[in-house]
Protein backbone atom coordinates (compact mmCIF):
# COMPACT_ATOMS: atom_id res chain seq x y z
CA UNK A 1 0.00 0.00 0.00
CA UNK A 2 3.07 2.42 0.29
CA UNK A 3 2.81 4.76 -2.41
CA UNK A 4 5.31 7.75 -3.28
CA UNK A 5 4.78 10.84 -5.54
CA UNK A 6 5.85 9.43 -9.28
CA UNK A 7 8.58 10.92 -11.24
CA UNK A 8 8.89 10.44 -14.74
CA UNK A 9 12.44 8.45 -16.07
CA UNK A 10 14.27 9.47 -18.47
CA UNK A 11 13.32 7.81 -22.08
CA UNK A 12 16.48 6.06 -22.68
CA UNK A 13 16.77 4.45 -18.87
CA UNK A 14 12.54 3.14 -20.00
CA UNK A 15 13.98 1.72 -22.61
CA UNK A 16 17.13 0.33 -20.79
CA UNK A 17 14.58 -0.79 -18.09
CA UNK A 18 12.32 -2.01 -20.13
CA UNK A 19 14.87 -4.53 -22.20
CA UNK A 20 16.33 -5.89 -18.65
CA UNK A 21 12.58 -6.54 -17.15
CA UNK A 22 11.97 -8.32 -20.35
CA UNK A 23 15.18 -10.51 -20.50
CA UNK A 24 14.47 -11.08 -16.81
CA UNK A 25 10.71 -12.55 -17.38
CA UNK A 26 11.94 -14.50 -20.82
CA UNK A 27 14.72 -16.23 -18.69
CA UNK A 28 12.33 -16.71 -15.36
CA UNK A 29 9.35 -18.24 -17.75
CA UNK A 30 12.15 -20.98 -19.05
CA UNK A 31 14.04 -21.46 -16.42
CA UNK A 32 10.59 -22.31 -14.71
CA UNK A 33 9.07 -24.56 -17.46
CA UNK A 34 12.66 -26.87 -17.50
CA UNK A 35 11.80 -26.61 -13.58
CA UNK A 36 8.48 -28.37 -13.97
CA UNK A 37 9.28 -30.63 -16.91
CA UNK A 38 12.54 -31.96 -15.09
CA UNK A 39 10.99 -32.29 -11.71
CA UNK A 40 7.35 -32.77 -12.16
CA UNK A 41 6.17 -29.97 -9.89
CA UNK A 42 2.47 -30.28 -9.76
CA UNK A 43 -0.20 -27.03 -9.65
CA UNK A 44 0.09 -27.31 -5.87
CA UNK A 45 3.41 -27.14 -5.47
CA UNK A 46 3.71 -24.37 -8.12
CA UNK A 47 1.25 -22.55 -5.81
CA UNK A 48 3.54 -23.32 -2.84
CA UNK A 49 6.08 -22.16 -4.71
CA UNK A 50 4.43 -18.75 -5.28
CA UNK A 51 3.38 -18.61 -1.55
CA UNK A 52 6.66 -18.77 -0.50
CA UNK A 53 7.93 -16.09 -3.27
CA UNK A 54 4.76 -13.78 -1.61
CA UNK A 55 6.13 -14.26 1.93
CA UNK A 56 9.56 -13.14 0.99
CA UNK A 57 8.25 -10.35 -0.81
CA UNK A 58 5.78 -9.56 1.77
CA UNK A 59 9.06 -9.50 4.25
CA UNK A 60 10.89 -7.23 2.21
CA UNK A 61 8.30 -4.69 1.55
CA UNK A 62 7.67 -4.45 5.27
CA UNK A 63 10.11 -5.76 7.57
CA UNK A 64 11.41 -2.72 8.69
CA UNK A 65 8.59 -0.62 7.35
CA UNK A 66 8.19 1.22 10.95
CA UNK A 67 11.72 2.52 11.64
CA UNK A 68 12.50 4.06 8.28
CA UNK A 69 13.03 6.99 7.91
CA UNK A 70 10.93 9.35 6.33
CA UNK A 71 13.70 10.09 3.64
CA UNK A 72 13.47 6.70 2.60
CA UNK A 73 10.29 5.99 2.49
CA UNK A 74 9.88 8.62 -0.57
CA UNK A 75 11.87 6.59 -2.29
CA UNK A 76 10.55 3.70 -3.14
CA UNK A 77 8.98 2.39 -6.12
CA UNK A 78 5.61 4.44 -6.54
CA UNK A 79 2.17 2.23 -7.08
CA UNK A 80 0.73 1.91 -10.30
CA UNK A 81 -1.66 4.93 -11.26
CA UNK A 82 -5.51 4.35 -10.46
CA UNK A 83 -6.91 3.65 -13.96
CA UNK A 84 -10.30 5.01 -14.14
CA UNK A 85 -13.32 3.43 -12.17
CA UNK A 86 -15.07 2.21 -14.94
CA UNK A 87 -11.46 -0.15 -16.38
CA UNK A 88 -10.72 -1.29 -13.05
CA UNK A 89 -11.34 -4.89 -12.59
CA UNK A 90 -12.67 -6.18 -9.08
CA UNK A 91 -11.68 -9.43 -7.93
CA UNK A 92 -13.20 -11.94 -5.26
CA UNK A 93 -9.78 -12.20 -3.52
CA UNK A 94 -8.97 -8.99 -1.80
CA UNK A 95 -5.13 -8.24 -1.60
CA UNK A 96 -4.05 -9.95 1.93
CA UNK A 97 -6.94 -11.24 2.93
CA UNK A 98 -7.36 -13.02 -0.36
CA UNK A 99 -6.84 -16.39 -1.17
CA UNK A 100 -6.70 -18.26 -4.98
CA UNK A 101 -9.85 -19.92 -6.43
CA UNK A 102 -8.30 -23.15 -5.80
CA UNK A 103 -8.49 -22.48 -2.43
CA UNK A 104 -11.55 -21.14 -1.72
CA UNK A 105 -14.42 -23.43 -3.43
CA UNK A 106 -16.93 -21.89 -1.07
CA UNK A 107 -16.57 -18.32 -4.09
CA UNK A 108 -17.36 -20.28 -7.17
CA UNK A 109 -20.36 -18.84 -8.36
CA UNK A 110 -20.11 -15.80 -6.06
CA UNK A 111 -19.66 -12.07 -7.29
CA UNK A 112 -18.22 -8.68 -5.87
CA UNK A 113 -21.37 -6.63 -4.36
CA UNK A 114 -22.89 -3.67 -5.48
CA UNK A 115 -24.04 -0.99 -4.52
CA UNK A 116 -26.90 1.14 -5.20
CA UNK A 117 -25.78 4.78 -5.86
CA UNK A 118 -25.99 7.79 -8.06
CA UNK A 119 -22.62 7.44 -8.96
CA UNK A 120 -20.19 4.30 -9.65
CA UNK A 121 -19.22 3.04 -6.00
CA UNK A 122 -18.87 -0.40 -6.26
CA UNK A 123 -15.41 -0.19 -5.50
CA UNK A 124 -16.37 0.11 -2.17
CA UNK A 125 -18.20 -3.03 -1.39
CA UNK A 126 -15.79 -5.24 0.45
CA UNK A 127 -18.55 -8.24 0.24
CA UNK A 128 -20.06 -10.99 -1.83
CA UNK A 129 -23.12 -10.86 -2.92
CA UNK A 130 -24.12 -13.27 -4.01
CA UNK A 131 -22.43 -15.70 -2.08
CA UNK A 132 -21.22 -18.73 -3.43
CA UNK A 133 -23.47 -21.66 -4.06
CA UNK A 134 -21.88 -23.79 -1.80
CA UNK A 135 -22.16 -21.19 0.81
CA UNK A 136 -25.98 -20.20 -0.10
CA UNK A 137 -26.87 -23.80 0.06
CA UNK A 138 -24.69 -24.59 3.77
CA UNK A 139 -27.31 -26.01 6.03
CA UNK A 140 -25.89 -26.05 9.55
CA UNK A 141 -24.96 -29.13 11.64
CA UNK A 142 -26.20 -27.32 14.80
CA UNK A 143 -29.97 -26.02 13.68
CA UNK A 144 -32.90 -26.73 14.94
CA UNK A 145 -35.28 -28.93 12.86
CA UNK A 146 -37.01 -26.24 10.54
CA UNK A 147 -41.18 -27.03 11.52
CA UNK A 148 -43.85 -24.23 11.72
CA UNK A 149 -45.27 -26.00 14.68
CA UNK A 150 -42.49 -25.88 16.65
CA UNK A 151 -40.35 -22.36 15.54
CA UNK A 152 -37.66 -21.43 17.75
CA UNK A 153 -36.73 -18.37 18.62
CA UNK A 154 -33.51 -15.92 19.96
CA UNK A 155 -33.58 -12.95 21.55
CA UNK A 156 -31.36 -10.37 22.94
CA UNK A 157 -31.35 -6.96 25.00
CA UNK A 158 -29.03 -4.13 23.10
CA UNK A 159 -26.35 -3.49 24.67
CA UNK A 160 -25.83 -0.10 26.85
CA UNK A 161 -23.15 1.47 25.35
CA UNK A 162 -22.33 3.59 22.16
CA UNK A 163 -23.11 2.30 18.48
CA UNK A 164 -19.81 0.36 17.94
CA UNK A 165 -20.22 -1.25 21.24
CA UNK A 166 -23.34 -2.26 20.14
CA UNK A 167 -22.41 -3.68 17.01
CA UNK A 168 -20.24 -5.47 17.93
CA UNK A 169 -22.70 -7.27 20.62
CA UNK A 170 -25.20 -7.30 17.83
CA UNK A 171 -22.82 -9.49 15.23
CA UNK A 172 -22.34 -12.19 17.99
CA UNK A 173 -26.15 -12.55 18.25
CA UNK A 174 -26.93 -12.70 14.49
CA UNK A 175 -24.09 -15.66 14.45
CA UNK A 176 -25.67 -17.48 17.26
CA UNK A 177 -28.61 -16.88 15.73
CA UNK A 178 -27.58 -18.38 12.12
CA UNK A 179 -25.76 -20.82 13.82
CA UNK A 180 -29.05 -22.55 15.58
CA UNK A 181 -31.22 -21.79 12.77
CA UNK A 182 -33.30 -19.70 15.04
CA UNK A 183 -35.63 -16.97 14.36
CA UNK A 184 -34.03 -14.04 15.72
CA UNK A 185 -36.26 -11.48 17.51
CA UNK A 186 -35.24 -7.59 17.23
CA UNK A 187 -35.55 -5.54 20.34
CA UNK A 188 -38.12 -2.98 20.09
CA UNK A 189 -37.02 0.79 18.50
CA UNK A 190 -34.99 2.60 21.13
CA UNK A 191 -32.58 5.21 21.78
CA UNK A 192 -29.07 4.44 20.90
CA UNK A 193 -26.46 6.13 23.27
CA UNK A 194 -24.95 9.37 20.90
CA UNK A 195 -26.74 8.74 18.32
CA UNK A 196 -29.14 10.91 18.88
CA UNK A 197 -29.09 14.13 15.94
CA UNK A 198 -31.81 13.46 14.35
CA UNK A 199 -34.30 15.58 16.26
CA UNK A 200 -37.33 13.99 13.97
CA UNK A 201 -36.51 10.31 14.69
CA UNK A 202 -35.48 10.09 18.64
CA UNK A 203 -36.26 5.63 18.42
CA UNK A 204 -33.81 3.14 16.28
CA UNK A 205 -34.02 -0.10 14.73
CA UNK A 206 -31.41 -2.28 13.26
CA UNK A 207 -32.96 -1.93 9.72
CA UNK A 208 -32.07 1.80 9.70
CA UNK A 209 -28.35 0.34 9.32
CA UNK A 210 -28.58 -3.07 8.21
CA UNK A 211 -29.54 -4.31 4.72
CA UNK A 212 -31.76 -6.75 6.99
CA UNK A 213 -35.14 -6.34 4.47
CA UNK A 214 -33.53 -7.66 1.62
CA UNK A 215 -34.86 -10.77 0.54
CA UNK A 216 -31.12 -12.66 0.40
CA UNK A 217 -30.75 -11.54 4.29
CA UNK A 218 -34.05 -13.47 5.26
CA UNK A 219 -32.70 -16.40 2.84
CA UNK A 220 -30.37 -16.71 5.31
CA UNK A 221 -31.52 -15.53 9.00
CA UNK A 222 -35.37 -15.62 10.01
CA UNK A 223 -35.62 -12.31 11.38
CA UNK A 224 -38.94 -10.47 12.92
CA UNK A 225 -39.76 -7.53 15.41
CA UNK A 226 -41.18 -8.22 18.86
CA UNK A 227 -44.52 -6.98 17.98
CA UNK A 228 -44.89 -9.72 15.67
CA UNK A 229 -42.91 -12.53 18.08
CA UNK A 230 -45.84 -11.29 20.71
CA UNK A 231 -48.32 -11.67 18.30
CA UNK A 232 -47.27 -15.10 17.79
CA UNK A 233 -46.63 -16.09 21.18
CA UNK A 234 -47.48 -14.11 23.80
CA UNK A 235 -51.50 -13.86 24.34
CA UNK A 236 -53.09 -16.86 26.16
CA UNK A 237 -52.60 -19.31 23.99
CA UNK A 238 -49.16 -18.84 22.57
CA UNK A 239 -46.39 -20.90 24.05
CA UNK A 240 -45.07 -17.94 26.03
CA UNK A 241 -47.97 -16.03 27.55
CA UNK A 242 -47.36 -12.66 29.11
CA UNK A 243 -48.01 -12.55 32.86
CA UNK A 244 -51.22 -10.26 33.39
CA UNK A 245 -48.85 -8.44 36.08
CA UNK A 246 -46.82 -7.36 33.39
CA UNK A 247 -49.13 -7.55 30.26
CA UNK A 248 -49.91 -3.60 30.26
CA UNK A 249 -46.42 -2.48 30.70
CA UNK A 250 -45.41 -4.87 27.91
CA UNK A 251 -47.87 -3.97 25.25
CA UNK A 252 -47.08 -0.20 25.92
CA UNK A 253 -43.36 -0.95 25.10
CA UNK A 254 -43.41 -3.44 22.67
CA UNK A 255 -43.25 -1.04 19.47
CA UNK A 256 -40.94 1.60 20.59
CA UNK A 257 -39.62 1.77 23.94
CA UNK A 258 -37.01 3.61 26.35
CA UNK A 259 -33.94 2.60 28.54
CA UNK A 260 -35.93 4.16 31.36
CA UNK A 261 -37.26 1.78 34.17
CA UNK A 262 -40.04 4.78 35.48
CA UNK A 263 -40.51 5.03 31.62
CA UNK A 264 -44.47 4.14 30.61
CA UNK A 265 -42.66 2.69 27.60
CA UNK A 266 -39.63 1.31 29.68
CA UNK A 267 -37.74 -1.62 27.57
CA UNK A 268 -36.93 -3.43 30.61
CA UNK A 269 -40.45 -4.18 30.97
CA UNK A 270 -39.91 -5.78 27.44
CA UNK A 271 -36.92 -7.72 28.65
CA UNK A 272 -38.72 -8.98 32.41
CA UNK A 273 -40.87 -11.13 29.72
CA UNK A 274 -38.45 -12.22 27.46
CA UNK A 275 -36.41 -13.18 30.52
CA UNK A 276 -39.32 -14.95 32.59
CA UNK A 277 -40.26 -17.22 29.62
CA UNK A 278 -36.83 -17.66 28.09
CA UNK A 279 -33.62 -20.03 28.83
CA UNK A 280 -31.40 -17.69 29.90
CA UNK A 281 -27.43 -18.31 29.82
CA UNK A 282 -25.70 -16.81 32.49
CA UNK A 283 -22.70 -15.48 29.72
CA UNK A 284 -20.25 -12.75 30.56
CA UNK A 285 -18.08 -12.24 27.69
CA UNK A 286 -15.38 -11.28 29.05
CA UNK A 287 -15.45 -14.64 31.55
CA UNK A 288 -17.10 -17.02 28.71
CA UNK A 289 -16.43 -18.30 25.32
CA UNK A 290 -19.13 -20.14 23.40
CA UNK A 291 -18.13 -23.29 21.32
CA UNK A 292 -19.77 -24.97 18.69
CA UNK A 293 -18.47 -28.56 18.25
CA UNK A 294 -20.72 -30.84 16.50
CA UNK A 295 -19.69 -34.05 19.04
CA UNK A 296 -20.60 -32.25 22.09
CA UNK A 297 -23.34 -30.98 20.50
CA UNK A 298 -24.49 -34.45 20.39
CA UNK A 299 -24.00 -34.99 23.74
CA UNK A 300 -20.19 -36.76 22.97
CA UNK A 301 -16.66 -35.84 23.49
CA UNK A 302 -14.87 -33.59 21.71
CA UNK A 303 -12.25 -34.96 19.58
CA UNK A 304 -8.34 -33.95 21.05
CA UNK A 305 -7.17 -31.53 18.33
CA UNK A 306 -10.73 -29.61 18.75
CA UNK A 307 -10.64 -29.72 22.44
CA UNK A 308 -7.01 -28.40 21.93
CA UNK A 309 -7.99 -25.59 19.43
CA UNK A 310 -11.13 -24.65 21.73
CA UNK A 311 -9.26 -24.15 24.85
CA UNK A 312 -6.54 -22.13 23.13
CA UNK A 313 -8.86 -20.22 21.43
CA UNK A 314 -10.89 -19.47 24.99
CA UNK A 315 -7.42 -18.60 26.96
CA UNK A 316 -8.58 -18.94 30.35
CA UNK A 317 -12.23 -18.24 29.80
CA UNK A 318 -14.89 -20.70 30.48
CA UNK A 319 -16.17 -22.60 27.49
CA UNK A 320 -19.69 -22.64 27.27
CA UNK A 321 -20.56 -25.37 24.52
CA UNK A 322 -23.88 -25.82 22.60
CA UNK A 323 -25.74 -28.86 23.34
CA UNK A 324 -28.61 -30.51 21.24
CA UNK A 325 -30.50 -30.18 24.75
CA UNK A 326 -30.29 -26.18 24.39
CA UNK A 327 -31.81 -26.46 21.39
CA UNK A 328 -35.08 -27.74 22.89
CA UNK A 329 -36.52 -24.34 24.54
CA UNK A 330 -38.28 -22.52 23.01
CA UNK A 331 -36.54 -19.08 23.38
CA UNK A 332 -33.30 -18.53 24.11
CA UNK A 333 -32.53 -15.06 25.43
CA UNK A 334 -29.62 -13.08 26.08
CA UNK A 335 -29.39 -10.01 28.59
CA UNK A 336 -26.81 -8.58 27.24
CA UNK A 337 -27.78 -4.81 28.53
CA UNK A 338 -26.65 -5.78 32.21
CA UNK A 339 -22.98 -5.00 33.16
CA UNK A 340 -22.57 -8.60 33.98
CA UNK A 341 -23.70 -10.33 31.00
CA UNK A 342 -22.49 -7.71 28.42
CA UNK A 343 -20.68 -9.62 25.20
CA UNK A 344 -18.51 -6.33 24.31
CA UNK A 345 -16.12 -8.69 22.12
CA UNK A 346 -15.58 -9.26 18.02
CA UNK A 347 -17.67 -12.35 17.34
CA UNK A 348 -14.27 -14.07 15.81
CA UNK A 349 -13.32 -13.38 19.55
CA UNK A 350 -16.25 -14.59 21.20
CA UNK A 351 -18.01 -17.55 19.21
CA UNK A 352 -15.86 -20.56 18.27
CA UNK A 353 -16.20 -23.34 15.56
CA UNK A 354 -14.22 -26.14 15.90
CA UNK A 355 -14.56 -26.73 12.23
CA UNK A 356 -12.43 -24.68 10.70
CA UNK A 357 -14.57 -24.50 7.26
CA UNK A 358 -17.87 -23.69 9.55
CA UNK A 359 -15.71 -21.49 11.07
CA UNK A 360 -14.75 -19.12 7.79
CA UNK A 361 -18.39 -19.85 6.56
CA UNK A 362 -19.71 -17.52 9.63
CA UNK A 363 -16.97 -15.43 9.02
CA UNK A 364 -17.96 -15.01 5.56
CA UNK A 365 -21.33 -14.55 6.90
CA UNK A 366 -20.79 -11.26 9.08
CA UNK A 367 -18.48 -9.57 5.97
CA UNK A 368 -21.15 -10.37 3.18
CA UNK A 369 -24.53 -9.47 5.26
CA UNK A 370 -23.62 -7.46 7.66
CA UNK A 371 -22.49 -4.36 5.91
CA UNK A 372 -23.87 -0.88 5.96
CA UNK A 373 -26.74 0.22 4.23
CA UNK A 374 -25.75 1.24 0.65
CA UNK A 375 -27.05 5.06 1.22
CA UNK A 376 -23.91 4.93 3.75
CA UNK A 377 -21.77 3.66 1.16
CA UNK A 378 -23.01 5.99 -1.40
CA UNK A 379 -22.53 8.92 0.29
CA UNK A 380 -18.67 7.39 1.49
CA UNK A 381 -17.89 6.48 -1.85
CA UNK A 382 -18.65 10.15 -3.21
CA UNK A 383 -15.96 11.42 -0.29
CA UNK A 384 -13.39 8.49 -1.49
CA UNK A 385 -13.31 9.46 -5.10
CA UNK A 386 -13.23 12.99 -4.52
CA UNK A 387 -10.16 12.74 -1.92
CA UNK A 388 -8.84 10.20 -5.00
CA UNK A 389 -9.30 12.97 -7.45
CA UNK A 390 -7.68 15.77 -5.27
CA UNK A 391 -4.30 13.30 -4.25
CA UNK A 392 -3.99 11.91 -8.54
CA UNK A 393 -3.68 15.82 -9.33
CA UNK A 394 -0.67 15.91 -6.13
CA UNK A 395 1.01 13.00 -7.51
CA UNK A 396 -0.51 10.25 -5.00
CA UNK A 397 -1.92 7.05 -7.05
CA UNK A 398 -4.48 4.72 -5.21
CA UNK A 399 -4.16 0.63 -6.12
CA UNK A 400 -6.03 -1.83 -8.05
CA UNK A 401 -8.71 -1.88 -5.69
CA UNK A 402 -9.28 1.64 -5.43
CA UNK A 403 -7.27 2.65 -1.94
CA UNK A 404 -5.10 5.18 -1.06
CA UNK A 405 -4.57 8.46 -2.85
CA UNK A 406 -4.54 9.83 0.20
CA UNK A 407 -4.23 9.00 4.21
CA UNK A 408 -6.21 8.89 7.26
CA UNK A 409 -6.71 9.07 11.11
CA UNK A 410 -9.33 8.67 13.72
CA UNK A 411 -8.83 10.84 16.39
CA UNK A 412 -11.23 9.44 19.50
CA UNK A 413 -11.82 12.29 22.00
CA UNK A 414 -15.45 12.75 23.31
CA UNK A 415 -15.91 10.50 26.37
CA UNK A 416 -13.29 8.11 25.87
CA UNK A 417 -12.48 6.43 29.16
CA UNK A 418 -8.93 5.53 28.51
CA UNK A 419 -7.12 8.92 29.57
CA UNK A 420 -3.79 7.51 28.45
CA UNK A 421 -4.58 7.37 24.79
CA UNK A 422 -6.52 10.81 24.68
CA UNK A 423 -3.19 12.96 23.30
CA UNK A 424 -2.81 16.20 22.25
CA UNK A 425 -2.43 17.27 18.32
CA UNK A 426 1.29 17.84 18.54
CA UNK A 427 1.86 14.31 20.14
CA UNK A 428 -0.53 13.12 17.02
CA UNK A 429 1.79 14.48 14.65
CA UNK A 430 4.33 13.53 16.22
CA UNK A 431 4.19 9.97 16.52
CA UNK A 432 2.75 9.43 12.85
CA UNK A 433 4.62 12.03 11.14
CA UNK A 434 7.14 9.26 9.68
CA UNK A 435 4.33 7.89 8.18
CA UNK A 436 3.01 10.60 6.20
CA UNK A 437 4.25 11.55 2.65
CA UNK A 438 5.47 15.74 1.47
CA UNK A 439 2.05 17.34 0.32
CA UNK A 440 -0.42 14.30 1.57
CA UNK A 441 -3.46 15.04 1.83
CA UNK A 442 -4.81 13.33 5.29
CA UNK A 443 -8.80 12.76 6.21
CA UNK A 444 -9.54 13.23 9.98
CA UNK A 445 -12.38 11.28 11.64
CA UNK A 446 -13.03 12.46 14.72
CA UNK A 447 -15.61 13.53 17.06
CA UNK A 448 -13.56 16.54 18.19
CA UNK A 449 -15.76 19.80 17.46
CA UNK A 450 -13.39 22.18 17.55
CA UNK A 451 -11.61 21.75 14.27
CA UNK A 452 -8.93 24.21 15.69
CA UNK A 453 -7.38 21.16 17.48
CA UNK A 454 -5.90 20.24 14.69
CA UNK A 455 -3.94 22.79 13.81
CA UNK A 456 -0.64 21.35 14.85
CA UNK A 457 -1.45 19.25 11.98
CA UNK A 458 -2.36 21.44 9.74
CA UNK A 459 1.05 23.33 9.73
CA UNK A 460 2.26 20.55 7.69
CA UNK A 461 -0.55 18.93 5.71
CA UNK A 462 -3.89 19.85 4.07
CA UNK A 463 -6.33 18.03 6.15
CA UNK A 464 -9.83 16.96 5.25
CA UNK A 465 -12.70 16.41 7.72
CA UNK A 466 -16.76 14.89 6.93
CA UNK A 467 -17.75 18.48 6.95
CA UNK A 468 -15.73 19.85 4.02
CA UNK A 469 -17.97 17.22 1.80
CA UNK A 470 -21.26 17.88 2.65
CA UNK A 471 -22.72 19.47 -0.64
CA UNK A 472 -20.57 17.04 -2.30
CA UNK A 473 -21.76 13.76 -0.31
CA UNK A 474 -25.47 15.24 0.32
CA UNK A 475 -24.80 14.57 3.69
CA UNK A 476 -27.78 17.07 5.27
CA UNK A 477 -30.20 14.62 3.02
CA UNK A 478 -28.94 11.83 5.22
CA UNK A 479 -29.85 10.87 8.37
CA UNK A 480 -27.46 12.44 10.80
CA UNK A 481 -27.08 9.44 12.80
CA UNK A 482 -25.08 8.06 9.57
CA UNK A 483 -22.44 10.16 9.78
CA UNK A 484 -20.05 8.78 12.20
CA UNK A 485 -20.87 4.91 9.86
CA UNK A 486 -19.51 7.65 6.40
CA UNK A 487 -16.36 8.82 8.58
CA UNK A 488 -15.08 4.88 9.12
CA UNK A 489 -16.06 3.94 5.65
CA UNK A 490 -14.01 6.94 4.16
CA UNK A 491 -11.15 6.50 6.84
CA UNK A 492 -11.10 3.27 5.90
CA UNK A 493 -9.85 3.49 2.31
CA UNK A 494 -6.68 5.80 3.58
CA UNK A 495 -2.94 4.52 1.71
CA UNK A 496 -1.98 4.62 6.03
CA UNK A 497 -4.62 4.68 9.00
CA UNK A 498 -3.37 6.20 12.21
CA UNK A 499 -6.18 5.51 14.93
CA UNK A 500 -7.15 5.35 18.71
CA UNK A 501 -6.60 2.80 20.57
CA UNK A 502 -9.10 1.10 22.79
CA UNK A 503 -11.93 3.12 20.61
CA UNK A 504 -14.45 0.68 19.19
CA UNK A 505 -14.67 2.85 16.47
CA UNK A 506 -10.92 2.73 15.38
CA UNK A 507 -11.66 -1.38 15.94
CA UNK A 508 -14.44 -1.47 13.11
CA UNK A 509 -12.25 1.02 10.50
CA UNK A 510 -9.09 -1.54 11.05
CA UNK A 511 -11.36 -4.35 10.38
CA UNK A 512 -12.85 -3.08 7.24
CA UNK A 513 -9.52 -2.65 6.06
CA UNK A 514 -8.55 -5.86 6.30
CA UNK A 515 -11.53 -6.97 4.67
CA UNK A 516 -10.32 -4.67 1.81
CA UNK A 517 -7.30 -6.80 1.92
CA UNK A 518 -5.56 -3.93 3.10
CA UNK A 519 -1.79 -5.32 5.11
CA UNK A 520 -1.73 -4.45 8.89
CA UNK A 521 1.73 -3.14 8.18
CA UNK A 522 -0.17 -0.16 7.12
CA UNK A 523 -2.06 0.47 9.93
CA UNK A 524 -0.85 2.05 13.21
CA UNK A 525 -1.93 3.95 16.25
CA UNK A 526 -1.48 7.34 17.34
CA UNK A 527 -0.17 6.03 20.79
CA UNK A 528 3.52 5.29 20.60
CA UNK A 529 3.20 2.84 23.32
CA UNK A 530 0.81 0.74 20.50
CA UNK A 531 1.58 2.49 17.55
CA UNK A 532 2.77 -1.18 15.94
CA UNK A 533 0.47 -3.27 18.21
CA UNK A 534 -1.21 -4.75 14.55
CA UNK A 535 2.23 -5.81 13.01
CA UNK A 536 2.12 -8.79 15.22
CA UNK A 537 -0.30 -11.94 15.11
CA UNK A 538 2.47 -14.02 16.47
CA UNK A 539 0.60 -14.00 20.24
CA UNK A 540 -2.84 -15.65 20.89
CA UNK A 541 -5.52 -13.34 21.48
CA UNK A 542 -7.44 -13.40 25.07
CA UNK A 543 -10.60 -13.28 22.62
CA UNK A 544 -11.84 -10.08 24.97
CA UNK A 545 -9.56 -7.73 23.98
CA UNK A 546 -12.28 -5.41 22.05
CA UNK A 547 -8.91 -2.80 22.38
CA UNK A 548 -8.78 -3.52 19.09
CA UNK A 549 -9.31 -6.08 15.94
CA UNK A 550 -7.21 -8.80 14.76
CA UNK A 551 -6.57 -10.92 11.43
CA UNK A 552 -8.48 -13.68 12.45
CA UNK A 553 -11.75 -11.91 11.11
CA UNK A 554 -10.26 -11.32 7.76
CA UNK A 555 -7.57 -13.44 6.51
CA UNK A 556 -7.70 -15.96 4.99
CA UNK A 557 -11.83 -16.38 5.88
CA UNK A 558 -13.10 -17.83 2.22
CA UNK A 559 -10.79 -20.64 2.32
CA UNK A 560 -11.69 -24.08 4.94
CA UNK A 561 -8.31 -24.22 6.80
CA UNK A 562 -7.36 -21.88 9.56
CA UNK A 563 -5.26 -19.43 7.73
CA UNK A 564 -1.46 -19.03 7.78
CA UNK A 565 -0.15 -15.87 10.13
CA UNK A 566 2.74 -15.32 7.30
CA UNK A 567 0.95 -12.34 5.79
CA UNK A 568 -1.74 -10.51 7.20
Amino acid sequence: MSQTRRKELPLKRKHVSLNVILFIFIFSCAASSFIMFRYGISEEDEHVLHQMASVEKFKEMHLNHDTESNANFKTKKPPVPMPPQEDRELHLARGVAGLPMSQTPALEGAERGKIECDVDANDLAYWNEPQGLRDIHFQSPFAVVEDDSSEKYLSFEPDSGGWNNIRMSLENMFVIAAATNRTLVLPPEQPVYLLNYDKKKHHRGFADFYPIHKPYFRNRLKIITTEEFLQREGDANGRLPISEELKERVMKAHQVCERRAKSSISCFAVYDHLRSVGYVPSIDGNKNCFVFDTDAYQGNKMTTAHSRAAKNFCSGRKMELLTADTQNHTLIHFQTSEQKYRILNHFYGFVHFTDPAIDNFYKRFVRDYMHYTDVIFCAAGKIIHSLQEEGKKLGFGADKEGVGGYSSLHVRRGDLQYKEVKISAEEWYSNSKDLWMEDEILFIASDERNKTFFDPIKEHHDIRFLDDYRELAGLDDLDPNYMGMVDTIVASRGRIFVGTFYSTFTGFITRMRGYNGISMADTYYGHNKYKTELHDWNHEHRGSEFSHEWPSGWVGIDGDVVPSREIF
